[in-house]
Parts: C-alpha cells; sequence; structure tokens
C-alpha cells in the first residue's frame, strides 16, 4: 500500500469542507457537531481511499476506488437527508455507523484478499 501524502492532505480539506458546509446548513441544529465530525470523517476516510491510497498489483487500487467512490455518495447522500428532516441522535448515529463499518469492513476484505495474492 502506498499513500500519496499530498493527496491525502487534499482529502483532508476537502472533507473539512464537507464538514464545514454541513455546519452551515445545520446552525439551527443542537447536534449540528455531530453531523460536522461525521460528515468529516467520513468524507476524509472515503476521499482518501480514492485519491490518496494505491495498491501495487492489478485491481486492488480500482476496487477501493469505487467502493470508496459508492460509499462517500452514500454518506453525503445520508447527511443530506438527515440535514433536512430532524436530526433524531440515536438512528443518525446507527445508520451512519452502519454505513462507516460497512465500508471499512468490505475495504479491509479487498485489501486482505489482495496480501493473500
Amino acid at each position: 500500500m502506498k499513500i500519496n501524502v499530498v493527496m491525502l492532505l487534499i482529502a483532508l480539506a476537502v472533507a473539512a469542507l464537507i464538514g464545514f458546509g454541513f455546519y452551515s446548513g445545520n446552525k439551527e441544529n443542537p447536534y449540528v457537531w455531530l453531523i460536522t465530525i461525521a460528515s468529516g470523517v467520513t468524507g476524509f476516510v472515503t476521499l482518501s481511499g480514492i485519491i490518496a491510497i494505491s495498491f501495487p498489483g492489478r485491481g486492488g487500487t480500482g476496487n477501493v476506488r469505487v467502493l470508496s467512490i459508492l460509499f462517500l455518495i452514500i454518506s453525503l447522500v445520508s447527511n443530506l437527508i438527515f440535514s433536512f428532516v430532524i436530526l433524531n441522535l440515536a438512528p443518525y448515529i446507527i445508520v451512519n455507523g452502519i454505513l462507516f463499518l460497512l465500508y471499512i469492513s468490505i475495504a479491509y476484505g479487498i485489501i486482505k484478499a489482495l496480501k493473500d495474492v
């Protein structure tokens, strides 16, 4: 696995902007800190998989990038839905937690399969 530090910093900056965007849209919400941090962290992790991480061999980088793009879109849509409806703490944590853990487990499976080959 190779990490491009410059692209990782760009992913961090874009994730911070995503978090700020959700903060700006939810200022009146009492859980604004939760949606800001959660969208920033999930944005950073998925953007890192898209632009900053590459794997040796055939197909691994493409698989992780497609998975990361898919989960970035799902995460953004989920956060947008929770932004426009009344944000309840428990459903937000459960839905986004399951999505994030599902992403991590699938990415781990892909990376583990690459190491076994």
